[in-house]
């Protein structure tokens, strides 16, 4: 059986009572009203408890006291909690009073994290150890939100494709992201020594530091200014650079965030991104209840320290007085004020019923941060049903407002970082399952048909690319197992650029899967917009390849062309004809019409043949005058065919230079691949020679020789 409480086991009886056995039961019953659990143990059991402790494990409270400590302890520790208990029923130093341990929930299954101060007790004449549990798992699943989105948030930083960074309001760079060193061309420690300022170009700094100064006066809240970056090499580096000011919680001016988007060959093609870094320090402080105790008057009658300390009062002066006496104002969760005494203790008195999870702010001056506290409120009756007295019980949530509200700015913060990304960016759980997309998703979402405002949020995406099909089957085949890659752990991330055109557009992005955390609980998906870069890739490669007279191909490029046709017709044993074209007479042509009109014959003539040509067929301006034509799977008859089709088309279409016909006749030399071909250049060379002998046979004409009957030209 479980030890009553008696009198004289407290050495310090409330102050302002003097019944010891009205006293006794009052903290008894205050006990039992409390939320945290206190218990007393003796023998290796526990002997007493209030009601709480056996309701946080799931026990009646018969079914609790009389435990023994192993029905309650986990096995892992319980030979430290005896060695701990033996020390502090014995006459030595007694181990630490306050510190973290798991009870064994009732039928063992479910173990409940708490906060354990102990301490020695003389508990029916016998020595004895009294706890006062606390229940911590709120606390540690809060703890654990706020260390996976700070993992998360960290993650998107580091692997972000902009560059960022956190700057103070001197210049000097507080944390760098590896873009920026990117971008910068300096190692993160090296930026560290540095300010911003001396890596700025002389020309745009005055503008930069006004625009920040700016900033600061408050005239506007954030700047985006196009600058130019000293890189370490010495080279200057073209950024657009978006920076924005934080503040502590009382305004002050806090550092800046700095977004580094790389558009030096922007202005050329295409930029680099932006995003920005935030850093949050939570802390939670572990503290007790306070009480107040009102007799039917509202005069408190009681009060312990912790009250004492929330309602910053001295705990001897409080006695007797009412709560408006104490010089201290309440306010609800909206900041409307409250009387305690005139709301909150007649409504408990009038209906006779508590009132619970009371969320209400302490205010003692203006210069004293306000105490946040949960108030239940409820009233007591004495053994003839008659009210007898109030008890305020407050438990201090200031810790967990200010980690609600840092949670909310965090939260907001980021997603307002993600917003300010120009890629588009969603977060994937390890079902591949969207929890999160940014602003431009959703915009690229809705030019894609999607309504405005439409969440992804528990959409998967693994699912959504298995359904792909058609042209982009295998783009999503690749993106699928790329991401499930990254997820398993057997790369580090994944990239592709891949299409996304339409009938009106012609689009490609970029796709970049990183891990957001070393669990890869999170990855992190962008697309980036890389239309400009491969748009001017692909006129570099045209500009590389063709004549910008004619637009034909120059040598180089037909050159690689029939190289490869050649070896084509060697390897399946199949025809292939050359055909080499020199204008006649083009220094009369140019002498006549001068440069511009022979420009017109050269285009004309470019024109004529690029009509008579497959698919299959290469042409390319090799010279001045001078044309070649590759005709695969073409025999020597119908070379010649066509080089009498080319013929009678430039004779019956001259051209028109400044309102006159300018005719104009052409040579050909036409050869194919024989047995005697070794390499394309000699096919090359019997058709040059082919051409020569026409133009020594009188111009306008068409020669044929092969590697077998060729022989030297005999004139020019």
């Amino acid at each position: 059986m479980a030890t009553k409480l008696r009198k004289g086991t407290v050495d310090n009886p409330p102050v302002g009572s003097n019944d010891p056995d009205q006293d006794g039961s009052l903290f008894r019953a205050l006990l039992d009203k409390m939320p945290d659990g206190v218990f007393v143990a003796q023998d290796y059991r526990f002997v007493f408890a209030n009601a709480a402790l056996p309701r946080m494990l799931g026990y009646t409270y018969d079914e609790f006291v009389g435990l023994p400590f192993s029905a309650v302890i986990p096995p892992e520790i319980l030979d430290l909690w005896n060695e701990r208990f033996r020390a502090r029923i014995g006459e030595g130093d007694e181990p630490p009073n306050t510190y973290e341990v798991r009870f064994l929930c009732k039928g063992g299954q479910r173990k409940l994290p708490i906060e354990l101060n102990a301490n020695r007790l003389m508990f029916g004449g016998q020595r004895s150890v009294l706890g006062i549990v606390r229940d911590i798992s709120n606390r540690k699943r809060t703890l654990e939100a706020l260390r996976e989105s700070e993992d998360r948030f960290r993650g998107s930083f580091e692997q972000a494709a902009v560059g960022m960074a956190m700057v103070d309001l001197d210049g000097h760079f507080l944390s760098v992201n590896p873009k920026l060193c990117a971008i910068l061309g300096y190692p993160a420690t090296a930026l560290h020594a540095l300010t911003f300022q001396q890596i700025t170009h002389p020309d745009d700094l005055d503008a930069d530091v006004e625009l920040m100064q700016g900033v600061l006066r408050g005239d506007h809240a954030t700047y985006t200014l196009e600058k130019r970056y000293l890189r370490s090499d010495g080279s200057a580096r073209w950024a657009r650079l978006t920076v924005s000011l934080m503040r502590e919680a009382d305004g002050t001016p806090s550092h800046f965030i700095s977004v580094v988007e790389d558009i030096h060959d922007q202005r050329m093609a295409q930029a680099a991104l932006a995003d920005s870094e935030l850093r949050h320090r939570l802390l939670m402080h572990n503290l007790h209840a306070g009480l107040l105790i009102c007799a039917p008057d509202a005069r408190i009658t009681y009060g312990n320290p912790e009250v004492s300390r929330m309602l910053h009062a001295d705990p001897r002066a409080v006695i007797g007085k009412s709560v408006p006496e104490l010089g201290c104002t309440f306010r609800d969760e909206h900041g409307s004020p409250l009387s305690l005494e005139n709301d909150l203790l007649q409504r408990v008195r009038h209906s006779g019923r508590e009132l619970t999870d009371l969320v209400l702010s302490i205010h003692r001056s203006d210069d004293v941060p306000p105490v946040w506290a949960l108030v239940h409120a409820y009233p007591e009756f004495d053994t003839s049903r008659r009210f007898s007295r109030i008890v305020l019980m407050f438990i201090d949530i200031t810790d967990r407002k200010r980690l609600e509200a840092e949670l909310l700015a965090d939260r907001q913060m980021k997603a307002a970082a993600l917003d300010a990304m120009t890629s588009h960016v969603a977060v994937l759980d390890r079902q591949g399952v969207i929890v999160e997309t940014n602003a431009s998703w959703g915009r690229f979402a809705e030019r894609g048909g999607y309504g405005r405002g439409k969440s992804f949020n528990g959409v998967n995406y693994l699912d959504v690319l298995a359904h792909v099909t058609g042209p982009d089957e295998a783009y999503a085949k690749a993106a699928s197992d790329g991401i499930e890659a990254v997820m398993a752990g057997r790369s580090p991330l994944f990239q592709m650029d891949y299409p996304c055109h339409c009938p009106t557009e012609r689009q490609w992005f970029a796709m970049k899967v990183t891990p957001m955390d070393a669990q890869r609980e999170r990855v992190l998906v962008s697309h980036e917009n890389i239309t400009s870069i491969k748009l001017a890739e692909e006129a570099i490669r045209i500009l590389a390849n063709t004549d910008a007279l004619t637009g034909l191909a120059n040598r180089r490029h037909f050159l690689e062309i029939a190289e490869e046709e050649f070896a084509r017709a060697q390897r399946y044993n199949t025809p292939l004809a050359v055909l080499m074209a020199d204008l006649d007479f083009f220094k009369a042509i140019n002498d006549r019409y001068g440069h511009a009109g022979g420009d017109t014959v050269l285009r004309h003539f470019a024109i004529t043949l690029s009509s008579l040509l497959r698919d299959s067929d290469s042409a390319g301006r090799v010279g001045g005058e001078e044309f070649a034509v590759l005709l695969p799977h073409t025999s020597l008859d119908g070379a010649q065919a066509f080089a009498e089709r080319l013929m009678e088309c430039i004779a019956a279409t001259p051209p028109d230079i400044d309102g006159a016909l300018a005719p104009y006749t052409v040579s050909m030399g036409i050869s194919e691949i024989d047995a005697g071909s070794k390499d394309f250049s000699a096919l090359l060379r019997c058709a040059d020679d082919a051409l020569y002998r026409a133009k020594h046979n009188g111009r306008n004409r068409y020669e044929v020789l092969t590697a077998q009957d060729r022989s030297p030209p005999a004139g020019g």
